[in-house]
């Protein structure tokens, strides 16, 4: 056998090596928890970066200052939760609240023209890493509802997608790489569409509008 066919064979095996690695790290990185158990994702975690593949949220995360939430288990059922969510988008404050049927290792929500299957991933301490398959129904409604711009939305449009939440009170440089990684694993490229600037507050609870649930 030639020094070259051996070349070729080397590097092909290391090619199949390194996507084998690359694969299981991937599967460990994005493997949801097992059941969603609300108590261990209850309190209030702010929104530090976000990835997302819907054209309508990426739009509204480009002009968002900040966001957070706040997750407890629902008084309907313990077994299930309630998110309430504030956003300051364009320097304007807008409440909303979630109920969240936790069944295994998803949770369902729908809300405002939105539905959503979430999922939680393995994080950093004291962080909470979310994935969310989501369906825009009526998407001018819906940003109506948050007074944004309908001009280029048609009033039938429909669009689907996933997106992915990193949320926690701060967050090291090792956070956001390993953060990162999982993105990527997901399908996720460059950088996130949302970042948190330190220097943007968060708004108050019940600040500025109430978004109703249409």
């Amino acid at each position: 056998m030639n020094l070259q066919l051996k070349s070729h064979f080397l590097l092909a095996a290391l090619f199949v090596s390194s996507s084998a690695l690359m694969a299981e790290e991937c599967e460990n990185l994005i493997t949801p928890t097992s059941p969603i158990d609300p108590s261990t994702i209850s309190g209030r975690f702010n929104v530090l970066m976000a990835y997302t593949n819907v054209s309508i949220f990426k739009a509204i995360l480009e002009i968002t200052n900040s966001s957070w939430m706040n997750i407890s288990a629902s008084p309907l059922d313990p077994n299930d939760a309630v998110m309430y969510e504030m956003n300051k988008i364009n320097g304007t404050c807008i409440a909303s609240t979630v109920n969240m049927t936790i069944r295994g290792n998803t949770a369902d929500a729908s809300f405002a023209n939105v539905t959503s299957v979430f999922q939680v991933l393995l994080s950093c301490d004291n962080c909470l890493l979310i994935t969310a398959n989501s369906t825009v129904n009526n998407g001018k409604k819906f940003l109506e509802a948050l007074n944004l711009s309908t001009d280029d939305v048609d009033d039938t449009q429909s669009v689907s997608g996933p997106s992915l939440y990193l949320m926690a009170r701060e967050s090291t440089d090792v956070d956001v790489e390993h953060f990162k990684r999982q993105a990527s694993c997901l399908g996720f490229t460059g950088e996130p569409d949302f970042i948190h600037q330190p220097e943007q507050s968060f708004c108050q609870k019940d600040e500025g509008i109430i978004m109703p649930n249409l």
